[in-house]
C-alpha cells in the first residue's frame, strides 16, 4: 500500500515572488536569511517585514537555532518567509515549529524523544539555490558542532504552508555554488530511486527531476546566466524535494555526514560525490532488477552511464573535487561512521563496511 502526502502550496515560475504579499495575505511577519539578503536586492520584495534575521549560516547549529528562538521571542507576528538555501528553510522550519526555554529541549526534539505537536508559525519557504528541495519536505537538518553530528527534526508540521520556485533567484550564484547545488538535487533524485521506500510516484517523479539535471546541470555551468536553464533547475530541485518527503534518503547521504561535520565539506557536494560509484555498487549487489531498471530508463541515445561521466569529468576538472581528494586518508578513516543506520537501511542492497571502503576505493582510483 502506498501514501502520498505533500500539503506545500507551490507557486513555480519566472517572477513567482511577486506572488509572496498574496500569500502573506495582510498578516504579521518576519524574514529569515542569510547575509546576502540586501546585497542581492532580495530586501526590496519584503519592505513591512516587522523583522529580519539575515545571518543564518551553512549547516546551522542548535545554538543557531536556540539563539533565534530567544530572540523572536520578543517579537509579534504571524508568518515566517524562508529566502534562501535549505540552511535558511531548515532553520525557518525550526523556528516556526519550536518555542523551548533551553537547548536541551532542541536536543530532545532532535533526538526523538520528544515530538513537534503543532506549527507556531505559519512558514513561506522561497529556495535561491536549486538542490535542496527543503521547500516540499517534512524535515530540517540541525548540526550539533560540539559532538559533529548531524541531526534533524522530522514532522508533518514542518512542511511550509507554501513555496516559491523561482528560478531568476538563482542567477548570482557562481560555477561553484551552482554545481553543489545540483549535486544534491540529483543526490536525492537517485537516493530515493535506490531506496526501499520507493513507490511508483517517488520513482515517476525522479527519473523526470534526473532527466532534466543530466542534460542541464552541464549546460548552465557553461551558461550561468541562462534563465531559462535556471527555470529547469529550480524546478527539478523542487521534484527531488517531493521525492525525498516520501521516501527519505538513503547511502549517499549516510556517507555524506562525516564529510560535512568533520572535514566541513558543503553538504551537496558530500551528498553527490560518489553517486556514480554507489550506482556500480547497487547495480552489482541489486538482485530485484531495480537498477537494472534505472538504467534502462535514464539511457537513450547516451547512455547513463556516459552521461555521468560526462558531467563528472566536468566537475573533476573545475576542481570541485580537490578538498576531498587531498584528504584521501581522512575521509577512508571516517568509513566507519559513513554508515549512519538512519539512512543506509533505506538503500536498496545492505551496504557493509566492505561496501563502504568499496565505493570509497573505486572513487579515488578514478579521480586521485
Amino acid at each position: 500500500m502506498n501514501y502520498i502526502y505533500n500539503p506545500v502550496e507551490v507557486v513555480v515560475g519566472d517572477g513567482s515572488i511577486i506572488e509572496v504579499s498574496k500569500m502573506i495575505n495582510s498578516r504579521k511577519y518576519i524574514v529569515v536569511s542569510s547575509k546576502g539578503f540586501s546585497s542581492r536586492g532580495w530586501d526590496k520584495h519584503f519592505p513591512d517585514a516587522e523583522f529580519i534575521i539575515d545571518n543564518i549560516s551553512p549547516n546551522p547549529t542548535i545554538a543557531q537555532l536556540f539563539e533565534n528562538i530567544k530572540l523572536l521571542r520578543k517579537k509579534s507576528f504571524d508568518v515566517i518567509v524562508a529566502i534562501g538555501g535549505g540552511s535558511v528553510i531548515d532553520i525557518s522550519k525550526g523556528l516556526s515549529v519550536l518555542k523551548v526555554d533551553n537547548k536541551s529541549s532542541i536536543i530532545k526534539y532532535l533526538n526523538g524523544s520528544m515530538s513537534v505537536s503543532r506549527k507556531e508559525h505559519a512558514l513561506i519557504a522561497i529556495p535561491t539555490t536549486s538542490g535542496t528541495g527543503a521547500e516540499v519536505t517534512p524535515f530540517a537538518t540541525i548540526w550539533d558542532d560540539q559532538n559533529k553530528k548531524k541531526l534533524s527534526l522530522q514532522s508533518k508540521f514542518l512542511f511550509p504552508d507554501h513555496a516559491i520556485i523561482d528560478g531568476g533567484l538563482s542567477s548570482s550564484l557562481g560555477f561553484r555554488m551552482t554545481a553543489i547545488s545540483g549535486l544534491d538535487a540529483l543526490s536525492h533524485s537517485f537516493e530515493s530511486l535506490w531506496n526501499k521506500n520507493s513507490t511508483p510516484y517517488s520513482k515517476s517523479i525522479a527519473l523526470h527531476a534526473i532527466e532534466i539535471i543530466l542534460q542541464t546541470l552541464p549546460d548552465i555551468l557553461d551558461s550561468p546566466n541562462s534563465l531559462e536553464k535556471r527555470t529547469r533547475m529550480a524546478w527539478a530541485s523542487m521534484l527531488a524535494g517531493l521525492c525525498i518527503s516520501q521516501t527519505k534518503t538513503a547511502i549517499a547521504h549516510s556517507m555524506s555526514y562525516p564529510l560535512t561535520s568533520h572535514l566541513g565539506v558543503p553538504h551537496g557536494l558530500a551528498s553527490g560525490i560518489f553517486l556514480r560509484q554507489i550506482l556500480h555498487y547497487n547495480k552489482a549487489n541489486d538482485k530485484t532488477g531495480s537498477v537494472d531498471e534505472i538504467y534502462s530508463k535514464l539511457s537513450g541515445p547516451i547512455s547513463l552511464e556516459e552521461k555521468m561521466k560526462l558531467l563528472y569529468c566536468k566537475l573533476d576538472e573545475s576542481n570541485l573535487f580537490q578538498s576531498i581528494k587531498s584528504s584521501q586518508s581522512k575521509v577512508y578513516s571516517l568509513a566507519v561512521e559513513m554508515n549512519n543506520p538512519a539512512r543506509s537501511v533505506n538503500n536498496i542492497v545492505k551496504v557493509s563496511p566492505e561496501g563502504i571502503i568499496n565505493i570509497l576505493d573505486n572513487f579515488f582510483n578514478e579521480y586521485s
